[in-house]
């Protein structure tokens, strides 16, 4: 029977991996696995392939969950960053990017072994020369500074203006 050691620094022979999905309703989905080689399918959805560092949210209960990843800047990196920014500003405040991060294995493709859904952050995107690095967070609705829209329905002075 092996010791400790060896148990602790013995890695799993299953693949594990991680994804990374963007959604907002301006944009169509954009989903990445990090470090493949090769895009994958999971649940019916592709998968484009890319080097990612990833950095999930520590859970303790008392803080807001954030969390960060940086991608390489070519070709994948440079596509999410520029998809981002086609977004309208107020569209993004009005409705912030979901962002969905996910750790599957290779012997259960049917879900994750753990997912967080989290919004991309104010500071958002930060690019270097090799790299993109995208911060996460929960947001607190209910303390965002975002009023409502007028609609012409519901306040008819407005139609003269």
């Amino acid at each position: 029977m092996p010791d400790n050691a060896t148990i602790w620094t013995t890695k799993a022979p299953v693949l594990e991996f991680d994804t990374i999905e963007f959604s907002h309703s301006s944009i169509e989905t954009i989903r990445v696995v990090a470090n493949q080689y090769d895009p994958i399918t999971l649940l019916g959805n592709e998968y484009q392939p890319c080097y990612v560092e990833v950095q999930y949210p520590k859970i303790d209960g008392e803080s807001q969950p954030e969390a960060s990843f940086s991608m390489a800047r070519p070709i994948v990196g440079d596509l999410v960053q520029r998809t981002i920014r086609t977004i309208p500003p107020f569209m993004r405040i009005k409705e912030p990017v979901k962002v969905i991060m996910s750790h599957w294995s290779d012997s259960d493709l049917t879900e994750p072994m753990f997912s967080y859904e989290l919004d991309l952050s104010n500071e958002g995107v930060s690019m270097s020369v090799d790299s993109v690095t995208f911060k996460v967070e929960r947001i607190n609705i209910m303390t965002r500074g975002v009023s409502r829209i007028y609609r012409i329905d519901e306040w008819s002075g407005l139609e003269g203006v």
